[in-house]
């Protein structure tokens, strides 16, 4: 295929002037201007414009296609990764983690790709009876301090962001994962942190009563702590009135549909990190 020119350097060419060569120019002393720029648009519309079409076609294709191996690298590394788990091998995950990291994955993709499904899995086995209580708890701790050593567990306070947040569990939920990969969500897309794990209702009422988040999310990993949120969404609306913060709901717990903002009186629901963060960008946008 003949070279494309770029746009740019169609318009930057003089075409007032005839080209080089005695035959060139006895051509375009034939024509008057009106003829010759109607031989320029044919000849764009028939050769420059299906070639830049035909050129992004086949950008587009190649970027569908490294999609589709990042998708199967992911699923790859992702299978590794719980077997290391499953394993009960920590060190052994931890370099696992850190070699994807040196191959050029990024934290997010590292997190809701590789790390999410393990949890997910220990908690499929959880119910199913295949494991402990006491050994999920265990290994899912193990990876929340490792999310914490990833990204930066030392900017978990209020500091100087585009807007604030806080990061709550339900009173009462042990599932905390969820809440620390939310965490550095947030942190990498430049808001301000602060997080509460395993806090009471009192605790977090009084928390957002003293300072003004933009934002409150709550996060409920098990359906049976779900009938108390409208209470308890209510009770932090309530104590954080002066600030105007909002509320939105997330974890695993809202995954089963029919669950609307009205059943619990917030302002969203995220049923997962990307969305929530996404969704609270546009909270922030039209407070």
């Amino acid at each position: 295929m003949p070279s494309i020119p770029h746009v740019a350097e169609l318009y930057s060419r003089d075409f007032s002037e005839p080209p080089d060569g005695p035959d060139l120019s006895r051509a375009f002393d034939a024509c008057d201007e009106r003829e010759w720029k109607k031989r320029l648009s044919e000849t764009i519309m028939a050769r420059v414009i299906p070639s830049l079409y035909a050129a992004h076609r086949d950008e587009a294709a190649g970027n569908q296609n490294s999609r589709g191996s990042v998708d199967r690298w992911c699923h790859v590394e992702a299978e590794r990764f719980l077997g290391l788990v499953l394993s009960d091998a920590p060190q052994a995950q931890w370099q696992h983690l850190l070699a994807l990291r040196a191959a050029g994955m990024e934290l997010e993709t590292l997190l809701l790709e590789i790390m999410a499904p393990t949890v997910r899995e220990l908690g499929e086995m959880w119910l199913n009876d295949r494991m402990s209580f006491v050994e999920v708890s265990t290994k899912s701790a193990r990876l929340q301090h490792m999310i914490r050593s990833l990204g930066r567990s030392d900017s978990f306070a209020l500091q100087d962001g585009r807007a604030s947040v806080l990061l709550a569990t339900a009173p009462g939920e042990q599932h905390t994962f969820g809440l620390f990969v939310l965490a550095e969500l947030f942190l990498a897309a430049g808001w301000s942190v602060a997080l509460e794990a395993n806090a009471s209702l009192d605790s977090l009422c009084s928390l957002v009563d003293q300072r003004p988040f933009d934002i409150v999310g709550l996060s409920v990993g098990s359906e049976r702590f779900l009938p108390p949120v409208g209470d308890q969404v209510a009770a932090l609306r309530q104590a954080s009135r002066a600030h105007k913060s909002q509320i939105f709901l997330g974890g695993w717990a809202f995954t089963s549909s029919g669950q609307t903002i009205e059943d619990y009186g917030a302002d969203l629901i995220a049923i997962d990190g990307r969305s929530a963060v996404e969704s609270a960008e546009t909270l922030l946008i039209e407070r």
